[in-house]
């Protein structure tokens, strides 16, 4: 009996040691027609790889090195616009890495496989799920996220504050920003905006590893999706003191002046003004409302940067950050465009195309449709 139970011991030890694979994930980033990045999180430090089934392999590396850590980003390079890539996660374990001539490396892991279908500026119609102010509500999350079709959907639009202020540590970020999700992240692309939370709090650069975006910034870039070109930015810090918070150490002022800057070139580039469809895609909305006194950044942007998205000929607005639905007529607020905000509450679906311009509907947890219009 003694011996069975230390044959057994012995059994589930090994069994363990081998498990010690992958942790969370995987998760699609920074997409384009061409290219997109793999993330997973692994049990323990280690180097690893993204197996193509075209037989390519491709490794997490930095600056000519393979690196030893436990959040691994591979980015995929040279692929079809609007093709389905085979992938799966691999990696080996590092046991010892003191001598860094002599590394002591331990047990390898090999995922299942997942398919993800780039991107595609070419196709005929695009269509996206929008989801904002989750604040670590991981039971909403998922409600919401099981609604989603993963086969009608090219790709998920996390419009921040998914997480809330904090310390950010590696593993929290990742159980309640990504996991909720489930099999859709593997499958489909994610792109983030940046909420006021996700600014808040220590670590906040981790957010950033999370959901990495190479140019021309992490939170605030374009992309383009069939007829639909998508401008992001990153209104930053909510308070009416955001420049006297956190010891000095926020500069919103000047981040903002950035990317104004950065946008009144990008807004004219052959690739954007030539789309049939311009939105633009922000945590906080662009708004002034009678009834938001105390919300004086969304009077800010509505000033500053309305009449540069107005010349731009953006055709919708999608914001967040309000915990509550809002729909802004074009007009109605120096806006040529119509703004609307979407609550803690709901998923929101936009399917634009060449026969009936922009089609919105959003749904609640239960999955009840809520509001429809076609723009």
């Amino acid at each position: 009996m003694k011996r069975f139970a230390l044959v057994t011991a012995a059994v589930l030890f090994s069994a363990l040691s081998f498990a010690q694979g992958i942790q969370a994930g995987p998760w699609i980033t920074d997409a384009s027609d061409s290219t997109l990045t793999v993330l997973w999180t692994s049990e323990l430090p280690g180097t690893a790889f993204v197996e193509l089934q075209d037989g390519r392999t491709v490794y997490d590396v930095f600056a000519g090195r393979r690196i030893f850590r436990r959040l691994h980003s591979v980015t995929l390079k040279g692929l079809e616009r609007g093709s389905v890539v085979r992938y799966r996660l691999c990696g080996t374990n590092i046991k010892d890495d003191s001598n860094a001539r002599d590394p002591k490396f331990g047990d390898s892991y090999t995922g299942p496989w997942h398919s993800v279908k780039m991107l595609d500026s070419k196709a005929e119609t695009c269509r996206f799920t929008v989801m904002n102010d989750i604040h670590l509500k991981a039971k909403k999350y998922r409600k919401l996220a099981a609604q989603v079709d993963s086969s009608a959907t090219d790709f998920l639009f996390l419009n921040g504050d998914i997480v809330s202020a904090g310390n950010y540590v590696l593993d929290t970020l990742v159980r309640y920003a990504v996991e909720p999700l489930g099999s859709l992240s593997a499958g489909i692309p994610l792109f983030f905006a940046r909420g006021n939370h996700e600014g808040r709090g220590n670590n906040t650069w981790l957010v950033a590893d999370v959901f990495p975006h190479e140019d021309p910034a992490p939170f605030y870039y374009t992309f383009r999706q069939g007829p639909v070109a998508f401008v992001v930015f990153d209104a930053g810090e909510t308070h009416d003191d955001r420049s006297m918070r956190y010891a000095g150490a926020a500069v919103y002022e000047d981040y903002l002046a950035e990317q104004i800057s950065w946008a009144s070139k990008a807004l004219h580039e052959p690739a954007f003004r030539s789309a049939p469809v311009k939105i633009c895609l922000i945590h906080v909305p662009m708004i002034d409302h009678p009834d938001k006194t105390d919300f004086l950044l969304q009077r800010w942007l509505n000033v500053h940067m309305v009449p540069m998205l107005n010349e731009a000929g953006i055709d919708l607005m999608i914001g967040a950050d309000l915990h509550e639905f809002m729909y802004c007529e074009k007009g109605t607020m120096g806006n040529d465009f119509p703004i609307l905000v979407n609550d803690d509450v709901r998923r929101m679906d936009v399917e634009c195309g060449p026969d009936h311009g922009m089609h919105v509907k959003t749904f609640n947890a239960g999955g009840d449709l809520e509001f429809e219009k076609w723009f």
